[in-house]
């Protein structure tokens, strides 16, 4: 019985051990191929490096703290041999729950790497805002706002158009600017059948806090483009009215199906 039990246990740590490096190449994955800023802004890249080197750190020492334990136990087993057929039961009833332990720390290792594999990363969109709510006027630091300012008009995103246009008690100054940008489409029962938001989640730490941001956008075709679809808007900034109140909107002279960014979130 005892043989068995051994057997099991060294099965349940090399599945382990398996468990550790697949973590590890797994982060690793995410890493290179960006999908990592799926998860977490740019600037802590860095928390997917100490994941993979904590991983294959702890993977290659298990076996090392394993042959510790072993060269102990087989240590204290020779001293307490006058005591070996009491010691005997009394290790079995200890390693049948041990084992039990020990599974339940394999599924839980397991447990991310599975659904890391079988879930697919997917982006926040239109539906998420449903949850999260989006604004026209949110909290926008002057640092923020100056920054944006500094950006040729053309060459603006939608975030340094949203916080440019929330941090300005002077909307005028922004008609008759040009705009180029790349969003999701949004609307709810707030818009006019010519008009919708064009939209980009954004990111100060990782997914959890993500804020929709958005410009809104006036065209005659703007019930053609479906919600969540990706687009290219061209146009100029002029007044119109939402929910009752003059504020900036781009008056759309070219409206672009596109495919979803590589990097669909932009960074605050």
């Amino acid at each position: 019985m005892k043989a068995r039990f051994q057997l099991k246990q060294s099965s349940l740590d090399v599945l382990k051990v398996f468990i550790l490096i697949g973590l590890g190449l797994f982060f690793f994955e995410r890493f290179v191929t960006g999908k990592l800023y799926f998860y977490i802004a740019p600037r802590f890249w860095w928390l997917s490096v100490v994941a993979v080197v904590l991983c294959f750190a702890l993977a290659a020492s298990f076996n090392l703290l394993k042959r510790d334990e072993k060269d102990e136990h087989e240590h204290d087993h020779h001293h307490d041999h006058d005591h070996d057929h009491h010691e005997h039961g009394h290790d079995h009833e200890h390693g049948h729950d041990h084992s039990h332990g020990n599974l339940f720390s394999v599924l839980v290792l397991a447990i991310p790497l599975v659904l890391g594999i079988m879930v697919a990363p997917k982006t926040l969109g239109a539906n998420a805002i449903e949850n999260r709510g989006i604004s026209t006027d949110f909290a926008v630091s002057s640092d923020a706002a100056a920054k944006s300012l500094t950006i040729v008009p053309s060459q603006r995103n939608v975030l340094d158009w949203a916080r440019a246009i929330a941090a300005t008690t002077e909307p005028e100054q922004f008609y008759g600017q040009e705009a180029d940008v790349i969003g999701f489409v949004y609307r709810d029962s707030r818009f006019a059948d010519n008009q919708f938001m064009v939209a980009r989640f954004t990111l100060t730490c990782c997914v959890a806090d993500a804020l929709a941001v958005g410009v809104i956008v006036q065209a005659d075709n703007a019930a053609d483009f479906t919600m969540d679809s990706w687009v290219k808007i061209k146009g100029t900034f002029q007044e119109t009215t939402f929910e009752d109140s003059a504020m900036p909107a781009i008056y759309a002279t070219e409206i672009t199906p596109t495919e979803q960014p590589e990097q669909p979130y932009l960074y605050q």
